[in-house]
């Protein structure tokens, strides 16, 4: 499991995560019994290894679904707030990265409503019904699934010393959440930023600026993108020390369905994506942009009023988003 762990967050991480997840989703998935392997031992049956193909690859779409949350010490530490369906296209080299809005309206299977972001706790932190729901939104089936915690992103950043994001609109939050109860200002003016751990966390969580969540998807992406470089441009084994180091510190936070079977073939898929082309499609409802399939509205959950966005066409009605998925590998798809 070590050296699962390891070479599937680096993967990972360097497509489209950008941090990883405190808790184990099922006791089904223990950790086998078995001895550590060198770090060169590790490297070389990593570069050696044959596996068999990875689920989707018949159909030629690996999807592949990350579940973001908070985690300890934070507010709602449970809450998936970020969810980005992550789609792999073998024969054509091509990455798209699809988000949910947190909270975007869904059924529940006793014909209750919540809020998408609730999914994963209510089914007692198991990602088996956020993938099922994700499915139904999207009309993807969902091979694998990935989760993380926003707090694994700083120490990630700092072991990789520092990094480069840009930054796509100025950031103003005067009331960020303190680990402590009350509120601090945030703020960031767009363009290219040196970010340390702990301003990323803070980019990556923020929700009051202008643009709430919708800009807050999009702020994710970007972090997204520059890790990606990031890991991408480390060497498998010139940089082992670092990247085993993330191993050490972040190990106990991984949490994902891709056995050893899946690492070899999704790392050779990996570092032959054409990143250029890389599609970010956001599924959100900003009112300034006229074509958002979302809409925001009021409704009483559990006895509370809550903001929810449902699709312009009707409450449940997710064929728009249905529709953006399926094409997300064509130019006419929806991109940011």
């Amino acid at each position: 499991m070590g050296m699962r762990k390891l070479f599937l967050f680096i993967i990972l991480l360097g497509l489209a995560a950008g941090a990883v997840f405190a808790y184990p989703a099922t006791t089904a998935r223990t950790e086998p019994k078995e001895k550590p392997l060198s770090l060169a031992k590790l490297a070389f049956h990593f570069i050696t290894d044959t596996s068999a193909p990875l689920k989707g690859q018949e159909r030629d779409r690996i999807n592949i679904l990350f579940l973001g949350m908070s985690g300890v010490p934070h507010p709602a530490p449970f809450l998936t707030d970020t969810i980005i369906l992550m789609s792999i296209k073998p024969s054509t080299h091509q990455l798209g990265l699809l988000s949910l809005p947190r909270d975007l309206l869904v059924k529940t299977a006793n014909g209750g409503q919540t809020k998408i972001n609730s999914l994963y706790l209510m089914n007692k932190k198991d990602p088996a019904l956020a993938m099922e729901k994700v499915s139904e939104i999207t009309g993807q089936p969902i091979d694998y699934y990935f989760t993380f915690d926003i707090g694994g992103v700083e120490t990630i950043v700092d072991t990789l010393g520092g990094l480069n994001v840009l930054v796509p609109e100025d950031v103003n939050d005067p009331a960020f959440p303190s680990d402590n109860g009350g509120t601090e200002k945030f703020s960031v003016e767009k363009g290219w930023r040196y970010f340390d751990g702990a301003t990323v966390q803070k980019y990556l969580r923020t929700r009051h600026s202008q643009g709430g969540d919708f800009a807050r998807m999009r702020q994710q992406q970007a972090v997204v993108e520059a890790l990606r470089k990031k890991i991408f441009g480390m060497h498998m084994l010139y940089d082992f020390p670092t990247l085993f180091s993330l191993y050490r510190e972040l190990t106990p936070h991984i949490q994902s369905d891709i056995d050893e079977s899946g690492i070899q073939q999704l790392y050779t898929i990996a570092k032959n994506i054409s990143y250029d082309t890389v599609q970010h499609v956001t599924i959100d409802g900003d009112p300034r942009d006229a074509v958002a399939l979302l809409k925001s509205k009021t409704i009483t959950l559990s006895g509370i009023p809550a903001f929810v966005l449902v699709p312009k066409t009707g409450d449940f009605d997710y064929y728009g988003i249905a529709d953006a998925a399926a094409n997300i590998f064509n130019e006419s798809g929806i991109t940011n």
